[in-house]
């Protein structure tokens, strides 16, 4: 009897073993911010879809607006005041909900896919430029595709 006790309980310690060996392996998940990274710097720029200020379509001022992201910087092109040409960014935590952008404006990530990225901001300034508008204040939403 005592031998059968102890071949149960070695046959229980290879078992777990075995477990524990077995979810050592592989790599570690990515958190929602390495996993959002992948997603807006992959595949080439973001072209704008649309802008909402304060919930008005404003996509007008914003025309042949295009950012592309780096692990840790951005360009664009056409962002006027809003968007400088380049900077940097990174996540304000490993939620990557909120981007710091390098000119202190944070920018909240509402939607990141591999064809969809939808940024919002609060712009606190309104600009005129020649013979138009360059910025709102207000709460911006920008669309992006692919």
């Amino acid at each position: 009897m005592e031998t059968k006790h102890i071949n149960h309980n070695l046959k229980i310690c290879l078992l777990l073993l075995t477990l524990l060996i077995g979810s050592c392996s592989g790599d570690p998940e990515p958190t929602p911010a390495e996993m959002n990274t992948e997603l807006m710097t992959a595949t080439g720029a973001w072209k704008l879809q649309n802008v909402l200020v304060d919930g008005a379509d404003k996509t007008s001022i914003y025309s042949g607006l295009t950012i592309q992201f780096t692990e840790t910087t951005f360009t664009t092109t056409n962002g006027g005041v809003v968007w400088p040409s380049s900077g940097s960014w990174s996540f304000k935590d490993d939620s990557g909900t909120v981007i710091n952008r390098s000119d202190g404006i944070e920018i909240k990530l509402v939607e990141v896919s591999t064809s969809k990225l939808v940024l919002q901001l609060t712009w606190t300034k309104s600009t005129i430029g020649p013979g138009r508008v360059s910025s709102l204040s207000g709460s911006h939403t920008f669309t992006f595709g692919k």
